[in-house]
C-alpha cells in the first residue's frame, strides 16, 4: 500500500464501529425507474420529481447534522481539504473550473471523464495486464482468482463491485485494451481485495475500501504507463487523477454546506439539482466524506507528476 498521512487517517477511529450511512430508497427508485425524466428535470432545475428527491436529500442531511461523530468527522475532513487545496503543487489542478463540471449534466452519472488519457490503448486487455503487474506480485494468486470469478464481458454498464451468490466481492463491467478499463478494473479490484478480507458494511470499512480502491487505481495505471507509456501519458494520468480528487473534494464541500445550511460557503459550479446525478451524493446522503477522505489519503503522498 502507498504511504498514509496519519493526520488524515487518525479521525477514523472516532467513528463508531457499527455506524452506517443510510440509503435513500425513494431516490434510488426514482433513479432506477424514471432516470430520463429525472435527468431532464435536473438540467432544467425544476420539476416535481427532482424537487421531491432534493427535499428527501435535504431532510436526510438535516438528520445527519445531529450525529456527533459524523459532525466531528466532516469538520476534521473539511480542515484537511482546505489545507491540501492550498498546497502549491496542486494549485493548477485541484481548484475546480465551471467548464470541468458543466458536461456532467449530459451524463447518466456525472463522474470525472477525460476523452484523451482514458481512451489511450493498452497492449492487452486490462485483466491480463493487472494479473501480470509486478506491483501485485505478493497478491497475484488472490488477484487472479478475483478476476477469474468476475464478469468482465458486460457491455454498456459501468465497472462496479457486487457480491456473487457465495457472498464474494467480484467486478462487473466490460474489459478492454484501454486505460479506461485498466483504471476501472484496478479501482474495483481494490474494493474486492479489501471486502473479501474484511467483509462488513460499517462506515469504517467503507473508508478503508474506498481508500484502497483509489490508491490501486492511481498506482497500478501509473506503473503500467511508466513501463509502456510516454512521459506525457504519465503526466496526463497524474493530472486526470487530480481532477478526480478535485471532484471528490468539491462534492464533499458542497454536501457539508448543504448539511449545515450554508450553501453560500461553496462557490456555485452547478445548480444543486444537477448534483443529484453524482452517484453517491444521490443515493447516500453523507457519503461524500468517504470519497473526500480517499482522495486526502493519497494526495499528500503523490505530490509530484
Amino acid at each position: 500500500m502507498s504511504p498514509r498521512n496519519t493526520a488524515v487517517d487518525a479521525p477514523d477511529a472516532r467513528v463508531p464501529a457499527d455506524a452506517v450511512f443510510p440509503g435513500d430508497a425513494t431516490a434510488v427508485a426514482a433513479y432506477r425507474d424514471q432516470r430520463r425524466l429525472l435527468q431532464k428535470e435536473a438540467v432544467l432545475g425544476r420539476g416535481e420529481l427532482i424537487e421531491s428527491v432534493l427535499r428527501g436529500r435535504r431532510a436526510a442531511l438535516a438528520g445527519l447534522r445531529a450525529t456527533p461523530w459524523l459532525r466531528r468527522l466532516i469538520d476534521s475532513t473539511h480542515r484537511q481539504v482546505r489545507q491540501v487545496m492550498a498546497r502549491p503543487e496542486y494549485a493548477d489542478v485541484l481548484p475546480l473550473r465551471r467548464s470541468m463540471l458543466t458536461f456532467l449534466a449530459e451524463l447518466p452519472l456525472p463522474i470525472p471523464a477525460d476523452s484523451v488519457i482514458l481512451r489511450h490503448p493498452t497492449h492487452a486487455p486490462a485483466a491480463e495486464i493487472l494479473a501480470g503487474l509486478p506491483e501485485l506480485r505478493h497478491r497475484r494468486a488472490e488477484v487472479t482468482r478475483i478476476l477469474a470469478e468476475s464478469s468482465l464481458q458486460e457491455a454498456g454498464t459501468p465497472f462496479r463491485t457486487v457480491d456473487d451468490d457465495s457472498g464474494r466481492a467480484i467486478v462487473l463491467g466490460q474489459d478492454a485494451p484501454t486505460i479506461d478499463a485498466l483504471a476501472g478494473i484496478a479501482h474495483e479490484l481494490g474494493h474486492c481485495l479489501y471486502e473479501r478480507a474484511r467483509p462488513g458494511r460499517s462506515v469504517r470499512s467503507q473508508f478503508a475500501s474506498e481508500r484502497l480502491a483509489h490508491c490501486l487505481e492511481e498506482r497500478l495505471v501509473a506503473a503500467y504507463l511508466r513501463e509502456r507509456g510516454s512521459p506525457e501519458e504519465c503526466r496526463d494520468w497524474w493530472a486526470y487523477q487530480r481532477r478526480v480528487d478535485a471532484h471528490n473534494l468539491y462534492f464533499f464541500r458542497l454536501e457539508r454546506a448543504l448539511m449545515y445550511e450554508q450553501p453560500d460557503s461553496v462557490p456555485e459550479l452547478m445548480p444543486e439539482s444537477t448534483t443529484s446525478f453524482r452517484e453517491s451524493l444521490f443515493i447516500l446522503p453523507g457519503y461524500q466524506v468517504v470519497y473526500a477522505r480517499a482522495s486526502l489519503a493519497r494526495l499528500p503522498a503523490h505530490g509530484g507528476a
